[in-house]
């Protein structure tokens, strides 16, 4: 494959722009204050990888609030600073507007709790400039309202919290530009040891002593419970008010109420106190059985709370099979991509269940793989079967993965299983890179320089890219022990591509894989200070390719838009065909733990 004829419009890919929004809160009563804030977040995005983005945020923000009375709802509106970096790749693709919205996900802290506070902004559709340097993307939305409790009275803070983005970038006839940068929907963190306390809030307010119920579960299930013997559950009963809290009656109702016994002692509970009720579900026969627990108090607000209790009386003991998902939908996987999903089988019962076998049925089962841990399942335990499909052939797969098992109400569970393959088009692109480093010879210590490029091209969409490798005939000295002196020589040498580079460039991260063979063409020792030739040639070259691995620096981002440095180690194999002195060079070139370093840059 050749790829040197690029079109020089479009070669690399910028980092996908982001932007921020941030919610803002009121008090009725009065009057709202300028308040402003900057702060800095960190996106990942594909192919690019983490990018940093700013916002400064404005808000029109009372500083005091009433218990009682409803915030009003204030306008926010955000300024977003995007880089070159990212306008540059998004021109590189051919995108005119970016639009979109923003969810910020705030938080209000109050003297005994946090409230979450959800505000989605609108991006309207912004001009991605042509000339060179950072531009501004504004956003605006309204901060819902809140309502401060009595629980609230004292001090408030509104503090900003994470991002999510919703980005789409078209070209100048409106279309969506080239995925994967065309639509994209991230998480932004903020960068840490920002303040990003937004504004202070003083909430006002008469302190009332109430009293108040909390119970620690809604509904309590016993599960099977074998006919002539009983099980026991606990329900906790909490004051979490600031006055005593009064158990006036503790009952059980309902048609099956028979079917449970209740014990308690509770009687009157000072704030944080908290006393037990206990249930015990004694079934005589077989068959389902339900009842309500009713506990009431003297919480004016909520008298009395309701304890849902079911359980189910059986003759002997028997496993009872559940399933988790009961349908599986791998969604739409590009062509050569693979998914996967777990699907867990649980036995309710209260005797082991015995899964006879696990099997995929139907028109597509040949398309997906399961495998399975899934033999015995013990009583309230589980196993887990691994489903995967790999996308071969445009088009919708359908099958059932079939369980079957001991359980003598549902011997056998069919549960739907599909997927779609689809092939992506016209995610390609061409890029030319510059590169520049240099080498390490381990055996002798030399270093050679190493200038040249690559062509590359990309696909977008799955994060793989093939390239031709071109690195320009370098020069360098070295040295060696020989016996007790050192001998010293320079050594003309080239590259020679074995095969096209191939690698990944995924979340900006970037492997490659280049295979070359190394030539030397002429080699010189020195002697009194002269150089003397003493081997090389046009056929004098390493005996196998040369296999050199190379990956991003870590802690950096490889940006096709700004290029990065990739590094890797590697192992020289033995010369021949470079005359009689072939061993002598052998011990100057040849060996392990060669490293290389290089500053790869987009060429315009």
């Amino acid at each position: 494959m050749k790829l040197r004829n690029l079109n020089t419009s479009v070669r690399k890919i910028g980092p996908a722009i982001a932007t921020a929004a941030l919610m803002a809160g009121g008090a009725s009563n009065a009057s709202a204050e300028q308040v402003s804030i900057e702060l800095a977040f960190e996106c990942p995005f594909p192919l690019i990888g983490t990018q940093p983005i700013r916002a400064q945020i404005s808000a029109d923000i009372p500083s005091v609030a009433t218990v009682g009375e409803p915030t009003p709802q204030f306008e926010v509106t955000a300024i977003t600073v995007v880089n070159d970096n990212a306008r540059t790749g998004l021109k590189l693709v051919g995108s005119e507007t970016v639009e979109g919205t923003a969810i910020s996900t705030n938080s209000v802290v109050t003297a005994n709790r946090t409230l979450q506070q959800i505000v989605e902004l609108s991006i309207p559709p912004t001009l991605i400039p042509d000339v060179s340097g950072e531009f501004n993307v504004p956003a605006t939305g309204m901060a819902p309202a809140v309502l401060f409790t009595e629980d609230d009275i004292g001090q408030a803070e509104i503090r900003v919290g994470g991002l999510t983005l919703d980005l789409t970038s078209r070209t100048p006839n409106g279309a969506i530009a080239p995925a994967p940068i065309g639509e994209i929907l991230t998480d932004c963190v903020q960068v840490a040891g920002q303040n990003n306390l937004l504004q202070t809030i003083t909430v006002g307010g008469e302190i009332v002593e109430t009293p108040r119920i909390s119970v620690n579960r809604e509904e309590v299930a016993f599960g099977n419970v074998q006919a002539g013997l009983n099980a026991q559950e606990t329900v906790s009963v909490v004051n979490t008010g600031s006055a005593a809290l009064g158990i006036s009656n503790v009952v059980i109702s309902g048609t099956d109420a028979d079917t449970f016994l209740l014990d308690n002692q509770c009687g009157t509970l000072a704030p944080s106190e908290s006393c037990d009720v206990n249930v015990t579900f004694a079934p005589s026969t077989d068959g389902t059985r339900s009842a309500t627990l009713t506990i009431e108090s003297t919480d004016a607000d909520n008298p009395a709370v309701d304890v849902a209790l079911t359980g189910r009386g059986v003759l002997a003991p028997t496993p009872e099979i559940g399933v988790n998902p009961e349908t599986v939908d791998l969604g739409r996987i590009q062509l050569g991509q693979s998914a996967s999903a777990e699907v867990t089988i649980n036995n309710a019962g209260n005797e082991t269940l015995l899964v006879d076998s696990i099997a995929l049925e139907g028109t597509g089962a040949a398309d997906f793989v399961q495998t399975n841990n899934c033999t015995t399942v013990a009583a309230n335990a589980s196993c887990t079967v691994e489903l995967s499909y790999t996308a071969n052939a445009v088009g919708v797969s359908n099958a059932n993965l079939v369980i079957r098992s001991s359980d003598p109400e549902s011997p056998e569970i069919s549960i739907p299983v599909s997927a779609e393959a689809f092939e992506q088009a016209g995610s390609e692109l061409e890029l030319l890179l510059g590169l520049e480093g240099s080498t390490l010879i381990k055996a002798s210590g030399g270093t050679l320089p190493l200038n040249g490029s690559i062509a590359t091209l990309l696909d977008l969409a799955a994060g793989t890219f093939e390239a031709d490798l071109a690195i320009d005939p370098t020069f360098g000295n070295f040295s060696i022990r020989v016996f007790f002196s050192r001998l010293n020589a320079s050594a003309n040498v080239e590259f020679v591509p074995a095969a096209v580079t191939t690698g990944t460039l995924i979340n900006g991260k970037l492997t490659a894989n280049s295979q070359l063979f190394v030539k030397v063409p002429k080699v010189a020792i020195k002697i009194f200070g002269l150089p003397l030739r003493v081997g090389g040639g046009s056929e004098c070259m390493t005996r196998e390719p040369v296999n050199i691995e190379l990956a991003s620096v870590d802690g950096t981002n490889f940006s096709p838009a700004t290029g990065g440095t990739v590094s890797g180690v590697y192992d020289l194999p033995a010369l021949e065909n470079c005359g009689l002195l072939t061993r002598l060079l052998n011990q100057f070139l040849t060996g392990s733990g060669n490293t290389i370093e290089l500053a790869l840059t987009p060429e315009l």
